[in-house]
């Protein structure tokens, strides 16, 4: 009886240690971008904080000149950003913004 207690007291403890591992380790962004060509843009993808990453992150997916497109991370807070943001510039309406949702299902803002 004593070790079926011990055993659910260290099964706990140990439940308990690895649920205590920082957040924001594996995040998709690094390095930010904090110049824009929105000529070169085709979405802007907008991943909310979560389990693996505690930043909201902003990634944009670029033409490229071979037919690939390559994709970058960029500062959240750049005009280039803002003006796809608002959608009210001719060079930005034809930029698709994909706004991803958290687990829970709900979309944010």
């Amino acid at each position: 009886m004593v070790f079926k207690i011990s055993l659910i007291i260290c099964v706990l403890l140990l439940n308990v240690t690895l649920a205590q591992v920082p957040r924001g380790k594996r995040c998709r962004c690094r390095r930010l971008v904090e110049q824009l060509n929105l000529n070169k843009v085709i979405r802007l993808e907008i991943f909310p904080p979560s389990s693996k990453c505690e930043n909201e992150e902003y990634v944009v997916v670029l033409k490229s000149s071979k037919k690939t497109s390559s994709i970058k991370c960029v500062n959240p807070n750049i005009r280039e950003v803002k003006a796809i943001l608002r959608g009210k510039n001719k060079k930005t309406k034809h930029i698709q913004v994909i706004r991803h949702h958290t687990a829970l299902g709900k979309i944010t803002s």
